[in-house]
């Protein structure tokens, strides 16, 4: 069973004008200069062009009409829009090959897609089927086509990818296939935080006693229990247990004791930028988050939570959970956009621990993405520590 409340959450997908074209116009130089020394350019997600060929959600479904919407990804501006009011989703760059004009200020007629400059009108395909300006039956240039990318839907998601062909599907997320959860869409929102760190602090664990203990943390017991992390291929699973508080507000949510519990994660990287964790409770209860880190540059991403639970919760107990865990994620969001969006690839630029041992191997697999299009840059470029030992004051 499948839902949404459609007046607890809003779709806070933005217009972002005049955005650069991310990957094709980037500097690729890798000489610059840190701190007035010569360097090298830092990791970030614009130098992993193999992100681009995975799918992620950029839009809840019942917010994509046939009226053209906008939206980023790799620092490119994209439009979404059916071929009428629930008819089939399309995307492509946010660029009329006439003029240039902004797509997303078209309109939808009869199916195709409308340009505001001069009315030039498109097919589902991209190709360009009318110039008004033009006599009848006037051939049509061949290069008056839209940039279409890939769209579909699926979760009550909009989901694209901007790479000519996808090198994955859109994830499979098993509890959403299964009749006895209920979907809840949380939360959908633009943080300043690259997608990566998104990605990474929801596989760190370890981090729950001290970032989230105005919540469900208890930094009095940050002990965790041991466990192993398997990898198969960009795939990551581990299963940890740890103690969690039992507040007023989680009591009303789950049915659990005041006080604390002991939960357990059964966590997965399911792609690069996908994330699923079943929170295993004492008392039977399952909370499958999903969370999602579509890259709208270097710097911004667009986040997206939703859940599955197999105690068939009301609107009013959807409306609490939501509550909750939007309280959960503002303290990531405060915590993550303090950091800097490069992302160390070489396990040898931070300090780890035994409970690292699932993000350490996400770097090693976003090293290995990196890798694909050639060298992987040294992290001492940008790591301050690893800077002030190569240049001392």
């Amino acid at each position: 069973m499948m839902s949404r409340l459609p007046c607890s959450i809003n779709n806070l997908l933005t217009s972002v004008p005049g955005g650069p074209r991310f990957m094709r116009d980037v500097d690729v130089g890798w000489m610059r200069k840190v701190n007035g020394r010569a360097g090298e350019r830092r990791m970030l997600i614009s130098e992993i062009p193999a992100l681009q060929q995975y799918w992620y959600p950029v839009a809840y479904s019942s917010d994509v009409s046939d009226t053209p919407m906008t939206t980023m990804l790799f620092g490119e501006q994209f439009v979404v829009w059916r071929d009428a009011p629930d008819g089939q989703i399309r995307a492509a760059i946010d660029y009329c090959p006439h003029r240039g004009a902004r797509l997303s200020q078209g309109s939808i007629q009869d199916g195709c897609m409308v340009c505001p400059y001069h009315g030039w009108k498109f097919d589902g395909s991209g190709a360009c089927v009318r110039i008004p300006q033009n006599a009848a039956g006037s051939a049509i240039p061949s290069r008056a086509r839209l940039g279409t990318i890939h769209a579909d839907e699926r979760y009550e998601l909009i989901w694209i990818c901007v790479a000519d062909e996808p090198r994955a599907p859109i994830p499979d997320l098993v509890e959403l296939d299964d009749p006895a959860f209920t979907l809840v869409h949380e939360l959908m929102e633009e943080w300043d935080v690259t997608a990566v760190r998104c990605v990474d602090n929801a596989l760190d664990v370890s981090h729950l006693s001290f970032v989230h203990g105005a919540s469900i943390g208890d930094s009095s017991r940050p002990e965790m229990s041991d466990f192993d992390v398997e990898r198969n291929g960009d795939r990551i699973r581990f299963t940890i247990s740890y103690t969690a508080k039992v507040t007023e507000e989680v009591r009303r949510n789950t049915g659990l004791a005041i006080g604390s519990t002991t939960r357990t994660t059964h966590a997965e990287l399911v792609q690069p930028l996908v994330f699923r964790g079943v929170l295993a409770y004492e008392n039977g209860l399952k909370h499958v988050l999903y969370k999602t880190a579509a890259p709208i540059d270097d710097h911004r991403t667009l986040f997206c939570q939703f859940i599955a639970r197999n105690d068939d919760p009301d609107e009013a107990k959807q409306i609490g959970i939501i509550e909750g865990d939007r309280v959960i994620q503002s303290e990531d969001r405060a915590l993550l956009e303090g950091i800097t969006s490069e992302f160390a690839v070489d396990i040898t630029t931070e300090v780890h621990t035994k409970t690292d041992r699932m993000t350490v191997e996400y770097r090693k697999i976003i090293a290995e993405l990196a890798a694909e299009s050639g060298a992987v840059r040294p992290d001492s470029t940008w790591d301050p520590l690893a800077r002030r030992a190569a240049f001392p004051i």
